[in-house]
């Protein structure tokens, strides 16, 4: 299963962390996997390429861990292409329930 944890502050979302692999089929065939790995590269295009946000990609091959950060600085520009990654995920999650969760941990401490 991959578990999706978008970590957000004062109501705004500041990271995504995707860990692990769906398991919906075999690797080079796992289209629930090709489907998170599609949406995590263009949010990054998004807001890398595009936005020129200087967001902090952590990129594991080795079990299947991705982490996108946004600087605190520029919190606010990112937050379009964030909610339309949870919202996308969400509703992956809705469809393959077995194979995605998505979930939010809240942490309002000051950074």
């Amino acid at each position: 299963m991959t578990r999706i944890t978008f970590f957000l502050s004062q109501g705004k979302i500041k990271a995504v962390d995707i860990l692990g692999h769906a398991g919906y089929a075999e690797e080079g065939e796992d289209i629930v996997c090709a489907a998170i790995t599609s949406a995590v590269k263009m949010t990054h295009a998004l807001l890398f390429d595009v936005q020129k946000i200087n967001v902090d990609a952590l990129i594991e091959d080795d079990g299947a861990h991705i982490r996108l950060t946004l600087p605190a600085n520029q919190l606010n520009k990112g937050q379009d292409g964030m909610k339309a990654l949870k919202i996308f995920y969400t509703e992956l999650a809705a469809e393959y329930s077995e194979f995605v969760s998505v979930m939010e941990v809240q942490n309002d401490a000051e950074d």
